[in-house]
């Protein structure tokens, strides 16, 4: 026998106010994560993090804002089959921005607890491919999330 839905007393959150808010819990997520591509780039035009926490250039952080501007509207416009080459190249640049941007500062540590888990001579490759895979998905999904 069916039983109708009620609502259980000891709920905080109904499924259809969770499903209200998910769309504005991704943007900003979403939004976020963009954040952290822009800061890829700009530790990457200006030469890390060390280089930019200590010293400043306005040449750098600007150039870096502007490439990821430039990159991110070209991801946006090509996405979705409408210029597969440009939206991939656009995307692996990004990618690779990203990559040089945090690559110095979290590959040291990953690269190490790797070797105390046995990987020997492949950490540091393979710390390297993890942040490549990471940065792919940081310019990847904005656009899938941001853009309909």
């Amino acid at each position: 026998m069916d039983r109708p839905l009620r609502s259980k007393q000891s709920a905080i959150i109904t499924r259809a106010q969770l499903d209200k808010q998910r769309g504005a819990f991704e943007r900003f997520t979403a939004v976020g994560i963009l954040f952290f591509s822009f800061a890829g780039t700009i530790a990457a035009f200006s030469g890390g993090w060390t280089a930019l926490r200590n010293e400043l250039h306005l040449a750098p952080i600007i150039a870096g804002i502007a490439t990821q501007l430039a990159l991110t509207a070209a991801e946006w416009w090509y996405g979705a089959g409408r210029g597969a080459w440009r939206y991939r190249l656009a995307l692996c640049i990004d990618s690779a921005l990203t990559t040089i941007g945090y690559g110095p500062l979290i590959v040291p540590w990953l690269a190490l607890y790797l070797t105390t888990r046995g990987m020997g001579e492949m950490a540091s490759p393979l710390a390297w491919g993890l942040i490549g895979v990471v940065s792919f998905l940081v310019a990847w999904y904005p656009e899938r999330t941001l853009i309909d």
